[in-house]
């Protein structure tokens, strides 16, 4: 029976990572199927939420105003979610010195997260692209030139880059996330290909305005769940591995867990979301692409408890059998030859499994920190 018990999480466990792989591999080399226009260069209003972003908001704010984009064809608008620092006094001093940049400031008190104080903003925009960047990220200068061009496209409304973390060196920690960073922009990669990927990131999430109506506040992620709302107004969302911007990752174990079991929980919910738009038959983003990520989010962290309850039960209780023997002798191999890319893999489904149980116990992330 323990036998029988750790084949099958086997199978489900390492058979989904590797179905979705294969397939997701034969799609990512395909053309794209979308008209790019070099020369579109709409209006935009690049929006900046900030908590407590003193140290980061006025390099942000020169960060955008070197960026290659004609400057009347930009608003920047900061909205500010009760910091308790001088977040405000830093936005309101880079202002007067730079008068020529269209910058606008609000104000949200008391504190109500981040995509509340975005849809706060987003009143505000009069753009008909919509931009969101966090404050502690940098572009390089031909961002938009790059980006812009993919949303003359009718079928396209929201387009995302991938983050570069300028630290992916620095210890054990950094270097294991950058081998997941890699298979994550695969995937987003593979997927926009496809059809869409619903996996966005805050460093660089550009919208067409008429292709939602405000941030999702339902489920926390107030970049992937947006995505998900264009995929359901009939857009397509696309991530663009040229498109890239600059961030730093924490270099050691405790904070990597808690930054990502956040955002697992925000994933999770997100793909609970989807399931239920499925059997609703709501859901516009296509099976193939819907299907393989539920069962990552939502199928995979029971298998894998599953599997390392049995292996464990396995090793212990029959230490000399054959399917413990290989068990010892697989994990050994990879620890010699693959470690970094073992115990990432390990840290990062024991991080779903985590985000698992905290959003059924109810725990939802609406908040961000410094």
């Amino acid at each position: 029976m323990l036998h029988a018990i750790f084949l099958l999480s086997a199978f489900v466990f390492l058979g989904t990572y590797l179905a979705y792989f294969l397939y997701l591999k034969r799609n990512v080399g395909r053309p794209w199927d979308i008209e790019v226009t070099e020369d579109f260069e709409p209006e935009v209003s690049i929006l900046i939420p900030a908590h407590n972003e003193e140290a980061n908001i006025e390099p942000k704010l020169e960060n955008i105003r070197n960026v290659y984009y004609p400057m009347e064809k930009m608003e920047i608008i900061v909205v500010d979610d009760a910091s308790e620092d001088n977040t405000v006094n830093n936005v309101e001093r880079f202002r007067l010195r730079h008068p020529d940049l269209n910058i606008k400031l609000l104000k949200q008190n008391p504190r109500a997260g981040k995509a509340t104080a975005l849809n706060k903003a987003l009143q505000l925009s009069t753009k008909p692209i919509v931009i969101v960047s966090d404050a502690d990220t940098r572009w390089p200068q031909d961002i938009l030139k790059k980006a812009m061009p993919y949303l003359a496209d009718a079928r396209v409304g929201a387009v995302t880059g991938r983050g570069v973390n300028v630290n992916a060196g620095e210890s054990w920690v950094t270097e294991a996330e950058e081998s997941y960073l890699q298979l994550a922009n695969f995937v987003r990669f593979a997927e926009s290909k496809i059809h869409s990927t619903i996996r966005f990131e805050g460093g660089f999430c550009a919208y067409k305005r008429n292709a939602f109506d405000l941030f999702d506040c339902e489920t926390g992620s107030d970049d992937s769940g947006t995505a998900l709302k264009v995929v359901l107004n009939g857009y397509r969302s696309i991530m663009l591995p040229e498109i890239v911007f600059y961030t730093s990752f924490p270099p050691s174990l405790l904070p990597k867990f808690k930054i990502k079991v956040r955002r697992a929980n925000q994933l999770v919910g997100l793909w609970v979301k989807c399931l239920k738009l499925m059997f609703g038959k709501h859901l516009s983003l296509p099976k193939r692409i819907a299907i393989p990520e539920i069962f990552l989010f939502l199928i995979n962290p029971v298998a894998f408890l599953i599997l390392n309850a049995s292996s464990i039960a396995l090793i212990i209780f029959q230490p000399f059998f054959p399917l413990s023997l290989a068990i010892i002798f697989l994990i050994s191999a990879l620890l010699l030859l693959k470690r970094r890319i073992f115990v990432e893999l390990f840290i990062d489904n024991l991080i779903l499994v985590s985000s698992l149980m905290t959003f059924l116990f109810g725990r939802r992330y609406i908040f961000w920190k410094r």
